[in-house]
């Protein structure tokens, strides 16, 4: 049905066709019935639908017409109307009628055309102007990126040069030995073949340095391909720092979990907010030489959710905090200085924040903070898997105490 009027709303033809028939069946019904009052309503159908589709001029042709064939059923029916100026008053004021409903309608119709013709071409207009933000928005991201890679080039040269001085003076020095040994003559200066393979352990630091360094920068400069989906937040937390508990307890830190009731489904990357969590907690680690406090918790605020990682370390020195996301800025003496500025890009791709709040000697807490997404009945295999510990249940206690035993050495 909608489709038939669809049809007939494009095709003025087809619309003339059928106003047409109507009007005659319209007449026809006048005639027979001898209903003029309760019909001459009727003969606008026809006169609206023919200005509707084929514009004014046709609508007043209607109107005419039908005005003709109202006169016409009432001449044929006779004796109804005494005298014949009657019919021709009545004919005539029914042809104004019809030829102002014409003429309104006709001005509505205009009227609609030509908002609709505005409104798609603002619509037009709009959706320009964001493809010319978003490319822009683009470009200007690109080119931020080729500055910042082309730092992080030097830098990288600057931090690859020190470990390959070391590896060529390293291996002069393990020529000499392997001369010595292999002419077989001792020498107050000879040296064991164990002081030999001391020195090849210090030249694989050193490539493993290097190699370390190429990987964190590779893993910087190219975006990381987030791919987020809904997961239990608690189950993933727990899963995850259950792997970590070997690490802290022999560090001598004490893991304690605090979770927000409310919190239940997060739209994230497993993959990548396990390389977040597991580097944030790593340097809280670090911070904490002599042992300590790590919390992890989560909390609900409005329209975003937030995972806290809390320890009680050393603290980050306030002049240190406004380059701790740069990369390549570290304080660790083996440290590469790409793992917050990774950390803070991966967040970013999930359209969330990640911060810091230190203060020197009390301890440091980093935020992650997410869009909130309604909770969604998760499937059955989304559920934590059998390695999880404490897996979150939010009839028990929000607050989850683990002490982390040490690990025995390898």
């Amino acid at each position: 049905m909608m489709n038939t009027v669809k049809k007939v709303l494009k095709r003025p033809a087809l619309a003339l066709g059928l106003a047409t028939a109507l009007m005659t069946a319209i007449g026809a019904l006048d005639y027979f019935t001898g209903q003029e009052c309760q019909v001459v309503a009727l003969y606008l159908l026809p006169v609206s639908l023919v200005v509707w589709v084929a514009g004014r001029r046709w609508g007043m042709a209607f109107s005419l017409l039908s005005a003709c064939t109202w006169l016409a059923a009432e001449v044929g029916i006779g004796g109804i109307h005494a005298r014949q100026s009657s019919l021709l008053w009545n004919a005539l004021m029914f042809l104004t009628v019809f030829l102002m409903v014409a003429l309104l309608l006709s001005a509505l119709h205009d009227m609609m055309n030509s908002l609709e013709r505005r409104v798609r071409l603002r619509t037009s207009q709009l959706r320009e102007e964001m493809t010319r933000r978003h490319d822009a928005d683009l470009a200007r991201l690109r080119a931020e990126r080729l500055a910042q890679v082309g730092t992080m080039a030097a830098q990288v040269a600057h931090e690859v040069r020190n470990p390959l001085g070391a590896i060529s003076l390293n291996l002069d020095l393990l020529a000499c030995e392997v001369t010595e040994l292999a002419d077989g003559i001792p020498t107050p200066a000879s040296h064991t073949p164990y002081e030999a393979l001391t020195l090849v352990e210090q030249i694989r630091a050193e490539v493993d340095r290097v190699e370390k360094v190429v990987r964190d920068y590779l893993g910087f400069a190219r975006l990381p391909k987030v791919m987020p989906a809904p997961h239990s937040l608690h189950a993933f937390l727990d899963e995850k720092l259950a792997l970590l508990l070997p690490e802290l307890g022999a560090a001598h830190v004490r893991l304690i979990k605090s979770y927000d009731p409310r919190v239940h489904t997060a739209n994230i990357d497993v993959v990548q907010l396990w390389q977040v969590l597991l580097n944030l907690v790593l340097n809280a680690r670090d911070a904490m030489p002599e042992g300590g406090v790590l919390r992890v918790t989560t909390r609900q605020t409005g329209t975003t959710l937030q995972i806290g990682v809390i320890d009680t370390g050393c603290g980050i020195r306030t002049e240190d905090l406004p380059s701790l996301f740069t990369p390549f800025f570290t304080t660790k003496a083996k440290g590469t200085g790409l793992g917050l500025a990774l950390s803070q890009q991966i967040i970013a791709e999930h359209n969330g924040e990640l911060s810091c709040q230190s203060v020197s000697g009390t301890g440091t807490t980093f935020t992650i903070t997410l869009p909130y997404m309604l909770d969604e009945t998760l499937p059955t295999s989304a559920g934590p898997s059998s390695g999880s510990l404490d897996h979150f249940n939010p009839r028990a206690s929000s607050s989850h105490e683990l002490h982390a035993q040490p690990s025995p050495a390898c």
